[in-house]
């Protein structure tokens, strides 16, 4: 991805295994976004692809690209945190709506990612 002749996420290989936790942390203009955005086909890389649960998100129907982003949770970068809830409260937020865990593995889950 280039931005302004500046190459973004050059290179990058990511694996998320099953039940983990990922959080993207760092500087303003590093790519965080457009790697995330990638991910979750809200922007489609200019090379390369993504692959998720072994499909090529890039290349699948409109269908089978639902049914994979019904398994992403994420938080965008500007207003969209929810103001009545702390971070740690936002964080969960996914992992409460989306998952049969218990309280106590998303507690361990968000600190885990928070202190990362």
């Amino acid at each position: 991805m280039f931005i302004n002749s500046l190459a973004l996420n050059c290179g990058v290989d990511l694996e998320v295994r099953d039940g983990e936790t990922l959080v993207t942390i760092g500087s303003s203009g590093t790519g965080k976004s457009i790697l995330l955005k990638n991910i979750a086909e809200l922007m489609k890389p200019d090379t390369g692809s993504v692959k998720i649960d072994g499909i090529d998100i890039t290349k699948c129907s409109a269908f089978n690209l639902h049914e994979i982003q019904k398994k992403i949770g994420y938080v965008f970068q500007e207003s969209a945190l929810f103001d009545s809830l702390t971070i740690f409260e936002n964080v969960a937020f996914g992992l409460r709506i989306l998952t049969s865990l218990g309280e106590s593995e998303i507690k361990q889950r968000v600190a885990q990612s928070v202190l990362q």
